[in-house]
């Protein structure tokens, strides 16, 4: 397994800016929604300029976030893993399924769980050390073997690891 972690570290880092940068606009975009003419409530029913505020207020938490996670990104030493190293944060992992002979790639980052990144053709998805699944994997080392209860109890081994 062959993946380069300044390439996975900087698309990680791409696709939050991305979304920082969608969050910021719609930030905007609600700002000037709450704050236009059209918004002014006309009856104690007409909401339309205070839903627009509380849109603006959360967008903008959402990019402070975003630029947090962008930060702790960057500050993040990607380190290289070997198979005597226990799995800890910034390792790439591959877990293979005993049962059914699938594979996946696990990237254990400090943010952006869920998030899915191609690399040399392998599609490595981004856990978060509070994951369940990474719990489980914090601390294994290559060739250890594991059951993993939400895939129907099916035994996994740590077949490699970056």
């Amino acid at each position: 397994m062959n993946i380069d972690k300044q390439h996975l570290k900087n698309k990680i880092i791409s696709q939050l800016e991305v979304a920082l940068q969608n969050a910021m606009a719609s930030a905007d975009s609600a700002r000037k929604e709450a704050t236009d003419d059209q918004s002014v409530a006309e009856t104690q029913y007409d909401t339309l300029g205070l839903e627009a505020s509380y849109l603006a207020h959360g967008q903008s938490e959402r990019a402070a976030q975003l630029i947090e996670q962008i930060q702790a990104y960057k500050a993040l030493e990607f380190r290289q893993f070997g198979e005597d190293d226990a799995i800890a944060i910034s390792a790439v992992i591959l877990l293979q399924s005993l049962d059914a002979m699938a594979t996946q790639h696990y990237f254990i980052g400090p943010f952006a769980g869920g998030m899915q990144i191609n690399v040399s053709d392998i599609t490595i998805t981004v856990i978060t050390p509070n994951a369940p699944l990474a719990r489980e994997l914090i601390g294994l080392y290559q060739d250890d073997e594991f059951i993993w209860p939400s895939d129907s109890g099916h035994k996994r081994v740590i077949s490699g690891l970056i």
